[in-house]
C-alpha cells in the first residue's frame, strides 16, 4: 500500500439522503472568501471529489460538504455534488450541523440559533440538542414560484433559483411503490432525457401521488437529471408539490412521504404565499478513513448506471 493522502469523514444521512462531510484531508481551501474557495475547489480538486462521491468509496446517491470558518456566521458550508446535481440541499444544513454538535466540533448555543454561510447567502437554523444529541433540526425556505402550469405537469421554482417539473401520477403506473420500481425507472429515465432535449433549467423532476384520500399527505419520486433516483422525500420536492397544490387548495402544512417511507412535514410561514419550515434531524452513520493510493487504477471511482 503506497499511502499518498487519507481522507477523514463523518458519514450522515437525513431521511435516507446521505452526506459525507469532510473534517479533514489534503484539500486546502486558503482563500479569504467562500466564493474564492468554490472556484479553488472546483479548479485544483476535482480528483479528491470524486475519489469520495463515487463508487467503490461513495455512490451515486452520496453528497459531499466541506466546512470551512466564517467570519459573518458559525461556520461556512461548501457542497461537493456530482456533476450535473443541484449544487445545494437543505439536508445538508441539516446534516453538517448534527455531526458538527454530536462530535463537538461546534458548541451548543444557549438559544439553539446557528448561521450558517453558503453560496446561496447565510441560513440561519434552530437546532435542538439533548443529552449530547440532536433531537432536531428547524430550516426556512425563501420564497417558491410557479412558473408554469400545464395539463400535464407544473413547473416550480424553488427558492427563486432551482426548478423543478412536477407530475402527477400516470395512469399507467399503478402506484409509487417498491414495487413499481421498474416502472418508475423507466418513466424517469424517459422523461428527464425528454427534458433535457428542450434545453431548458431543470434541476429535478417529481411524480406525486396523493395518499388516503387527504388533501395534505402525498408519496413522491423525485429523480434528478440523469434520471437516477433521489434517496429521500427531498427538501427541495417538498416545497415544489406545496407550491404547486396550494394554487387551488388552501393549505397550511404537507406531509411528504418517500419510496422508502420516510417524510418530511412542511408548514406554510404565516404572512407569506409560499415560504415554508420543516423540522426534521440528522442522524451519523460512521466516521471513515480513506486513503488515496496513487497505484488505484479506480482512484477516481466510477458510478454504475
Amino acid at each position: 500500500m503506497n499511502v499518498k493522502e487519507i481522507f477523514f469523514t463523518i458519514d450522515t444521512h437525513v431521511e435516507g439522503e446521505a452526506f459525507r462531510i469532510i473534517i479533514h484531508s489534503p484539500i486546502k481551501l486558503n482563500q479569504k472568501g467562500l466564493m474564492e474557495n468554490s472556484r479553488l475547489l472546483v479548479e485544483e480538486y476535482k480528483r479528491g471529489k470524486y475519489f469520495l462521491l463515487n463508487e467503490p468509496r461513495g455512490h451515486r446517491g452520496m453528497n459531499g460538504c466541506i466546512v470551512t470558518t466564517s467570519e459573518v456566521a458559525d461556520f461556512a458550508l461548501l457542497f461537493l455534488h456530482h456533476d450535473g446535481d443541484v449544487p445545494f440541499k437543505y439536508s445538508g444544513l441539516i446534516a453538517t450541523v448534527t455531526a458538527l454538535l454530536e462530535t463537538g466540533n461546534l458548541e451548543k448555543k444557549h438559544m439553539n440559533q446557528y448561521k450558517i454561510e453558503t453560496l446561496n447567502g447565510i441560513y440561519q437554523i434552530e437546532a435542538i440538542v439533548a443529552n449530547q444529541s440532536v433531537i432536531s433540526v428547524s430550516i426556512e425556505s425563501e420564497n417558491c414560484i410557479l412558473l408554469e402550469q400545464t395539463p400535464e405537469y407544473s413547473v416550480v421554482a424553488v427558492d427563486e433559483t432551482r426548478y423543478y417539473y412536477v407530475f402527477p401520477l400516470p395512469r399507467d403506473i399503478q402506484a409509487i411503490q417498491l414495487e413499481q420500481m421498474t416502472s418508475l425507472q423507466t418513466w424517469g429515465m424517459a422523461v428527464t432525457r425528454q427534458i433535457r432535449t428542450k434545453n431548458v433549467q431543470m434541476d429535478g423532476v417529481i411524480l406525486y401521488e396523493p395518499l388516503s384520500g387527504l388533501s395534505n399527505k402525498v408519496r413522491s419520486l423525485t429523480f434528478a437529471k440523469d434520471g437516477s433516483i433521489v434517496r429521500s422525500p427531498g427538501f427541495d420536492s417538498t416545497f415544489a408539490i406545496f407550491t404547486k397544490l396550494a394554487v387551488r387548495k388552501q393549505m397550511d402544512s404537507l406531509t411528504n412521504e418517500s419510496i422508502f417511507s420516510s417524510s418530511l412535514t412542511a408548514h406554510k410561514i404565516v404572512g407569506t404565499t409560499n415560504r415554508f419550515f420543516v423540522k426534521s434531524r440528522g442522524f451519523i452513520t460512521g466516521t471513515h478513513e480513506f486513503i488515496y493510493d496513487p497505484r488505484d487504477p479506480f482512484e477516481e471511482g466510477f458510478l454504475l448506471k
